[in-house]
């Protein structure tokens, strides 16, 4: 059985969804819990944990796990809260059928070979000195949070590069689908070259073109002929963004086996029996927002479905927000789901240890995740009417970019201001990235009274 710690049952503002207590013992739980200062939810979305009643059984853990969700027995509560004239109104079992499954590291080795979730690691290939450069830095990473959207979007990159599939990763901004791309590249030793596509893009940046020289013209490479080359992944970024036509030009170089004629110079044969072999390390991989973004372009039907694993990447809801806080702030990674098992990357250092002096850091930390998500479904999403900047024809965004944003200003305002007082300095940088984002006095209000509702005015 997960047990919530006491550091976290103990907080107020949590999200607690009860299950598997009859309706007395329903409304006496949510009596006491919403006493101590938590909200008693109905859905497991809505849920930051659950509270496991005497008829919970044991399908609660697996919904649980589908939502990255503790869960803990009523008695265990109880015992916290040291009620235990309380413990006697409650038929509480002994024990809740459930059990605590082993968590295993995300990334583990096993004799020689290196494994993500339940799928081996290639290993290492030695590049050339001139491709390393391409090869992600470690730097990038830190901090970087796996939670269970990325772990799957992760899982879903891994799978096309092991099986020489192409890969296009869909999703909202913010959704880090170029991350779980570039730090598959980093785990792999792998060089990658990013494109990032636009409707100015021509065919000629992705296969070539003639440039002068001293001695005339000359046909100058473009990225894919060069990735085909020497083993590269090419990753276009933003792919609908391109003209399709455009797209279209890389037909040939995502089928199986990929190849490319350079009509557009010497014509060059890239793939069997032709001029070029193509490395067997050469990887097509893209991203790109919904068609309903502003300024995207619809695919056609038999370009999309060159894209064997297409992967929707999910937008980071509050509890990965959450995840994504701690991470920062002090170095804990969540635990992940996969195939019935339990799954945890190892512990980071900390990018703003600092904000761990907050007042109440773990509460703290829960009700800005519960202000971030509020905001950001006020701003609208994709087909829904925004509630914030109505009037104004763009349509605002509100990602983990802010909230990171948040803590470095918060940090830096801490260190900048004589009083140090790190309370002031995260309300300087919630009116600073938040707030003053817009001009209109009703949307600046509406802001302040999502801070308001969370206690962080």
């Amino acid at each position: 059985m997960t047990e919530l710690r006491p550091s976290l049952i103990q907080k107020s503002s949590l999200a607690i969804c009860l299950r598997g207590f009859s309706a007395s013992e329903m409304e006496k739980a949510s009596q006491l819990l919403s006493a101590r200062g938590h909200r008693v939810v109905r859905s497991l979305a809505a849920a930051q944990c659950v509270i496991a009643g005497p008829d919970a059984d044991n399908s609660l853990l697996e919904r649980s796990r589908a939502q990255g969700l503790e869960v803990t027995p009523w008695d265990a509560v109880l015992e916290e809260f040291h009620d235990a004239e309380l413990l006697g109104q409650f038929s509480v079992a002994a024990e809740v059928p459930l059990v605590e499954p082993l968590v295993l590291p995300l990334i583990r080795s096993v004799g020689d070979a290196r494994y993500l979730l339940d799928n081996a690691l290639p290993g290492l290939d030695a590049c050339g000195e001139d491709d390393r450069k391409f090869i992600p830095p470690a730097a990038r990473f830190a901090g970087l949070c796996f939670d269970q959207a990325f772990v799957e979007t992760l899982h879903a990159v891994h799978t096309g590069t092991l099986h020489a599939m192409p890969v296009a990763l869909e999703g909202g901004t913010a959704a880090s689908k170029t991350t779980a791309v570039l730090f598959l590249a980093y785990l792999l030793g792998q060089p990658v070259v990013r494109l990032n596509l636009n409707g100015q893009t021509d065919a000629g940046e992705l296969v070539g073109r003639f440039i002068p020289s001293d001695h005339g013209w000359k046909f100058q490479e473009g990225a894919l002929p060069i990735a085909m080359r020497r083993g590269h992944w090419l990753l276009l970024d933003e792919m609908n963004l391109a003209e399709p036509q455009v797209l279209e030009r890389l037909n040939c170089a995502i089928e199986s086996p990929p190849t490319l004629v350079l009509s557009e110079g010497h014509a060059t044969v890239f793939g069997p029996c032709g001029d070029v072999e193509v490395s067997e390390n050469f990887r097509m991989l893209a991203t790109l927002n919904p068609a309903e973004y502003s300024g995207r372009n619809v695919l056609s039907p038999a370009f999309r479905n060159r894209w064997l694993i297409w992967h929707q990447a999910h937008a980071p809801d509050e509890a990965a927000i959450l995840a994504m806080l701690r991470t920062l702030v002090i170095g804990e990674q969540p635990v992940v789901y996969w195939r019935g098992k339990s799954y945890q990357a190892d512990s980071v250092i900390p990018i703003y240890p600092q904000l761990q002096e907050l007042t109440d850091v773990h509460s703290t930390l829960a009700r800005l995740a519960m202000f971030h998500s509020t905001v950001a479904k006020a701003a609208g999403a994709s087909g829904t009417t925004p509630g914030l900047a109505r009037h104004r024809r763009e349509r605002d965004s509100f990602t983990r970019r802010n909230l990171i944003a948040t803590l470095q200003l918060c940090a830096a305002n801490a260190r900048y201001n004589s009083s140090g007082n790190l309370q002031t300095s995260l309300s300087d940088a919630l009116q600073q990235i938040y707030i003053n984002r817009y001009l209109d006095t009703a949307d600046r209000k509406a802001i302040q009274s999502h801070l308001r509702a969370v206690d962080l005015t």
